[in-house]
């Protein structure tokens, strides 16, 4: 008789609470997925980002807009850290122990190694959570993916294009403002 080959122990939500705060993680399909810190362009881009939603969502932007590192418990076996979330409109952040409601509009800025994980199983868990819409920002294409998650759709908007938000109404940005060194 072979022994049984052992499954690893997936973490759940509570298990990765109890961690580090200053470890840089995500917990996906109840695997930890460390993440290296971001390299200088794309902070670029995801302060330019930020600054675009924070002039658009005016006084809100306090309590409606955050950014990585900021966990989203998505359900028992995920928590993700978008690198740009927008809060649904009179909802925030609960006091501590913080707990972040669903957003209603998120922002993945990809890279190499990043790519595969942000563009398949994130976008699957952002829609299944409820979050409307997300974007997927390439750095090296100069794209912006606008994911309708609610109808299933996708739009690319390239260098020359202005990306609007359905999520967000009247929330546009100039994607070759967005690229510009």
């Amino acid at each position: 008789m072979e022994p049984m080959a052992r499954r690893p122990a997936l973490l759940t939500a509570d298990e990765y609470k109890k961690l580090p705060e200053d470890l840089r993680a995500e917990l996906i399909d109840g695997v930890l997925v460390m993440n290296p810190s971001p390299d200088p362009s794309h902070q670029r881009i995801v302060r330019r980002l930020a600054s675009a939603l924070e002039r658009h969502l005016g006084a809100s932007a306090d309590d409606r807009l955050l950014f990585a590192p900021c966990d989203v418990f998505i359900d028992k076996h995920n928590v993700l850290q978008p690198d740009v979330l927008v809060l649904p409109e009179g909802t925030r952040p609960t006091p501590r122990p913080w707990k972040i409601p669903v957003p209603v509009f998120v922002i993945e800025v990809v890279s190499p190694s990043t790519a595969t994980r942000d563009r398949g199983v994130k976008v699957e868990r952002y829609r299944d959570s409820g979050v409307r819409e997300a974007w997927i920002v390439d750095p090296d294409g100069e794209t912006i993916e606008i994911l309708d998650l609610t109808a299933g759709t996708s739009v690319a908007r390239r260098v020359g294009d202005t990306a609007r938000s359905a999520a967000l109404p009247g929330f546009s940005l100039n994607v070759t403002r967005l690229f510009e060194i």
